[in-house]
């Protein structure tokens, strides 16, 4: 980068003063008229034309009796000052965007439940109120989203608490439970399995090692049976209801994310041995909303922040007042 001394503005001792000058003296083409419009003297006025001419080498302006008419080189500075006033004008525009959250990027880790009803929402909600405003959603288990937020690239997270993540700076607002329900694609299966056919069946489902998939097999111990041993690991959704949908093999997802599907025919619950039914209502342990320390969150990511709580105490999920730190 070459030096500053050795730009043209500061030869020329170019001040900020001149540029409302330029645009001033090409809106009125009358030194009075634009030292009125500029709060000065026109003696004032006077000198800083001379000055900036001076600097330049060149005449910008011919003097005549009623006003001043600009030279060639007075024009074409002319159009550079209003697109420097103007640019600076969008500067500040942008800025004060930023101050007050309407501009920015906010980026929101999550996992599957939230993504079906509530952050579509919180984003119509924002889109309508920030139009300006980029949002990033990145999806994930609960374990690796935390790592994520902790390296400082997500904003906050809608997801579980793992207490094993021996993070000391974070909040958690408890949302909601995840109801769970056993599904298949639509029109597979009539009537109520047993439990039999459930451990015989073949199945697709979390790694092992997450959160489902962990109370998935503790389900099966809990009511006395042993977890299917036919079962593809998968972690995609995609690749999750793509197995389902054309190898005819069962899945358990959250309730609200079974509905999504259902909605559109692709998916319906299975009936199934009413405790293990009990069981599956009870639900993953709650997510909620992660934060780190409130202040290091942009004004952006705040004011998202504040339309999801808003959004999910509308649906009847968690309390406004429920942050509380997750590890002493």
């Amino acid at each position: 980068m070459k030096p500053i001394n050795s730009n043209w503005f500061v030869r020329a001792r170019l001040k900020s003063r001149h540029i409302p000058l330029l645009a001033a003296l090409g809106d009125t083409g009358n030194l009075n008229r634009a030292a009125v419009g500029l709060g000065i003297s026109q003696p004032a006025i006077s000198k800083l034309l001379k000055e900036l001419e001076d600097g330049l080498g060149v005449e910008l302006f011919e003097r005549h009796a009623r006003g001043v008419v600009p030279t060639l080189y007075g024009e074409a500075m002319i159009r550079h000052a209003r697109r420097m006033l103007n640019t600076l004008d969008s500067a500040y525009s942008e800025v004060d965007a930023l101050r007050h959250g309407q501009q920015g990027h906010v980026r929101i880790g999550t996992i599957l439940t939230p993504c079906a009803e509530l952050l579509p929402e919180v984003i119509r909600l924002a889109k309508q109120r920030f139009p300006a405003l980029e949002i990033t959603i990145r999806t994930g288990s609960s374990r690796d989203l935390l790592a994520i937020l902790d390296d400082g690239e997500l904003d906050f997270l809608v997801a579980r608490f793992s207490a094993g993540s021996h993070q000391d700076n974070l909040y958690f607002e408890p949302l909601a439970k995840e109801p769970l329900q056993i599904c298949a694609r639509a029109g597979l299966i009539e009537g109520p399995m047993s439990r039999a056919e459930l451990n015989a069946a073949d199945w697709v489902l979390p790694p092992t090692g997450s959160v489902l998939r962990q109370e998935f097999d503790a389900l099966f111990q809990r009511v006395g049976m042993r977890p299917p041993r036919k079962v593809v690991n998968a972690e995609n959704l995609l690749m999750v209801t793509t197995l389902v949908e054309k190898d005819d093999m069962l899945t358990v997802l959250p309730r609200d994310v079974l509905a999504h599907y259902a909605r559109y025919g692709m998916l319906a619950e299975i009936e199934v041995d009413a405790s293990i039914d009990a069981d599956l209502n009870q639900g993953l342990m709650a997510y909620g909303i992660i934060t780190k320390t409130p202040h290091q969150l942009s004004p952006a990511a705040v004011g998202v922040l504040d339309l999801l709580r808003t959004t999910a105490a509308g649906m009847g999920l968690g309390t406004k007042e429920s942050s509380s730190p997750v590890a002493e």
